[in-house]
């Protein structure tokens, strides 16, 4: 399913293609999330435009509005929301892990699974490791993560530990799970596998050797501190990637807040990433600019963060497009003086051009740097 085509002279960054029921992966890619099956302010074919491989949804969002039994009539998620490429869902893991972190009271976890509240009408479900693949299978994605414990980083090594090991025993069943709905429904889907383990390098390095000879298609690196602390995931990544299984791709979850930190995992072997912070920032007046420089392999700009804050004043009469080498729809017709209008008067038409731009931005970056690494 992933073959390894090309790795950089320079770092451990590499070119893979990834094999799914909608088409091939080339690999390093960003994921968007569409969450609940849409892009706030964006339509389809705005997301093709930019450039985007392959999107992400979310089984426990999915499941509760408006249900992956409803998502199923409609011939699965792909056909529900437009979308004909790749698509993978997050098993709700991390999401019944914040509705603990939001009221504890709303979420029981036990050795079977999870019971929790649901925040829309307060009515009671529960996720296992089987009904979260089943849900999956339903929506009719390409990858299905495995249904897991996320693990805090205040969590103490003891804590994060018991975490780990409920995770690998969850995934043995969701691993069963899989294969007996693949088997039964004809059909070719991907599994990957979650590695908890905290802030803990040697948690980590347990939860990657139990993994590494598994019927699975991929591994992934979850929890809090994966891309939320970009200090500690660099630094547990560089500690990791001798025992990274080669043969398969590599995703770290919830990475990518800013263009500078999927560059930083990409040189570091990883090979998949997503985050909301792309469309996030870019609703919120924050755009990314810069060249990425393949000496130091750091994006560089006058702007701090290489992030445009286009409510600025002095923006206010500036004709020149967002970034001078992005060839994105909003770049190519609109100046920075037009969009901080559009943003000061709350005009929906900014949220658009700007979420454009964000994401196109950061596939043309990845794109870049995999034609640099072509070229070596």
């Amino acid at each position: 399913m992933f073959k390894v085509l090309k790795t950089s002279k320079k770092n451990k960054a590499r070119i893979g293609k990834l094999k799914t029921e909608h088409g091939f992966i080339e690999t390093p890619v960003f994921m968007p999330p569409a969450t609940k099956g849409y892009l706030k302010s964006l339509d389809v074919k705005d997301v093709d435009n930019a450039k985007t491989q392959m999107l992400l949804v979310n089984t426990y969002h999915l499941y509760l509005k408006p249900g992956d039994s409803y998502i199923k009539k409609f011939g699965g998620i792909h056909k529900f929301m437009g979308w004909n490429k790749p698509i993978l869902s997050d098993s709700g893991g991390f999401q019944v892990w914040s509705l603990n972190k939001r009221d504890q009271k709303l979420v029981k976890v036990n050795d079977q699974g999870v019971e929790f509240t649901s925040i829309l009408d307060g009515s009671k479900h529960i996720f296992t490791p089987e009904k979260a693949v089943k849900i999956q299978h339903n929506l009719g994605v390409d990858i299905l993560m495995a249904f897991d414990q996320c693990a805090s980083d205040e969590l103490s090594l003891k804590e994060s530990e018991n975490v780990l090991d409920k995770t690998n025993r969850w995934l043995m069943r969701n691993i069963s799970e899989h294969k007996k709905l693949n088997k039964r429904n004809g059909s070719n889907k991907l599994l990957f596998g979650i590695a908890q383990g905290g802030k803990y390098i040697s948690l980590r390095k347990k939860a990657i050797d139990f993994m590494k000879d598994l019927e699975i298609d991929g591994l992934a690196l979850g929890g809090e501190t994966i891309g939320y602390n970009m200090k500690e995931t660099k630094k547990l990544l560089d500690n990791i990637y001798d025992i990274f299984p080669k043969e398969k791709p590599i995703y770290t979850m919830g990475l990518g807040s800013k263009p500078q930190d999927m560059i930083d995992a990409i040189i570091r072997g990883v090979d998949m990433m997503d985050c909301v912070n792309p469309a996030r920032l870019a609703r919120h007046g924050s755009l990314f600019v810069g060249n990425l420089d393949f000496k130091t392999f750091k994006i560089k700009s006058s702007e701090k963060d290489n992030i445009l804050r286009i409510g600025q004043s002095k923006y206010k009469n500036d004709k020149k497009p967002i970034d001078k080498n992005c060839d994105c729809f909003t770049c190519q017709n609109y100046s920075r003086a037009y969009l901080r209008y559009l943003y000061l008067v709350n005009e929906p038409l900014y949220l658009r051009l700007a979420t454009i731009h964000n994401l196109h931005f950061t596939n043309m970056l990845i794109n870049t740097l995999k034609d640099f690494i072509k070229n070596e």
